[in-house]
């Protein structure tokens, strides 16, 4: 049967779920169904065999070109499944349907294509095994994070998930998105309304506040899960606090909470600031990718990059 293309409706649910949970390497909760039909405007996908692999395709259309983009709250894709080398991996690219004239896909860690020649642009994120004591982990945090976990812990503030989803979207609103000049608009925070209470429902989902003496929300974090695997998807702050010592405080509880157990934490940002604010708590370096293929003509190539900005 080899690699062929399929519109939403024709796929099995059942055997792409399956697909995506039998290789722990690489499967995601980004990238079972129910997460996918929430998280992208449309999607379709590339399929090998009988869902030996998988591809999932978000996709947009505008002024008429079809595109393939990387949708807000959904950090990495790619090809899950059974594992694939580079030279295969080109294979599934050139696979996609000649109907997308634009694909902007952001594969995830296990694919690696350094080599290639299309335009491709270089990420890190940052990942925290929780295995060993919490001592011992606290002991790599850089000093600046050993010493900023200490002033915060003689702070008198709690932490609680007794807060609502709406709370914590205001605070990341009214703070982070005015100064990072972050481009959701309202119809991408109600759709994150919609993935965390999907999560919710599935039992995936941690919720973490930090909450000082007045009940007064600090810092906050929503942290999907599965299978050992948690993801620091989204998050808010007060950004009166400007040494940040409110998050440093949430992390620090998080990973003494889920410390000695047999689970990893992804943090990952392209702000160099808070990349670095990541790796300061001992995790491990891994890089990504993010290729971008253009299939227009130069001048509906320069119209089509101007609208992507803009948007």
């Amino acid at each position: 049967m080899g690699i062929y293309y399929l519109e939403r409706q024709q796929i099995n649910e059942q055997k792409w779920n399956r697909c995506i949970a039998s290789n722990p390497l690489t499967e995601s909760l980004f990238a079972y169904v129910g997460y996918l039909d929430i998280a992208c405007d449309n999607w379709s996908a590339l399929v090998l065999d009988d869902y030996v692999s998988v591809m999932p395709l978000p996709w947009r259309k505008k002024w008429g070109i079809h595109y393939v983009y990387p949708p807000f709250f959904l950090p990495r894709l790619g090809i899950f499944g059974k594992e694939i080398d580079a030279n295969s991996l080109l294979l599934w690219v050139k696979a996609i349907p000649n109907i997308f004239k634009w694909i902007d896909i952001v594969l995830h860690e296990h694919q690696d294509v350094s080599a290639w020649n299309e335009t491709k642009i270089l990420h890190k994120t940052y990942n925290l095994p929780c295995s060993r004591p919490y001592q011992e982990i606290r002991k790599a945090y850089s000093q600046n994070h050993k010493r900023n976990c200490q002033k915060a812990s003689r702070e008198n503030w709690v932490i609680s998930n007794e807060f609502s989803f709406e709370e914590a979207i205001f605070l990341f609103k009214n703070n982070q998105a005015k100064q990072f000049k972050v481009a959701y608009k309202s119809v991408d925070y109600k759709r994150l309304l919609h993935l965390l209470t999907y999560l919710q429902q599935q039992q995936q989902l941690e919720l973490w506040g930090v909450f000082d003496d007045e009940g007064n929300m600090l810092a906050s974090a929503f942290f999907p899960f599965l299978n050992g695997k948690y993801y620091f998807l989204f998050s808010g702050r007060n950004m009166e606090d400007q040494t940040n010592k409110a998050m440093f405080f949430l992390i620090d509880q998080f990973i003494q909470n889920h410390a000695e157990q047999n689970i990893s934490l992804d943090l990952t940002s392209n702000h160099p600031g808070i990349a670095r604010f990541y790796a300061g708590f001992s995790a491990n370096e891994k890089l990504f990718y993010q290729l971008t293929i253009s299939r227009l003509n130069f001048i509906s190539q320069t119209l089509f990059t101007l609208y992507r900005k803009l948007r």
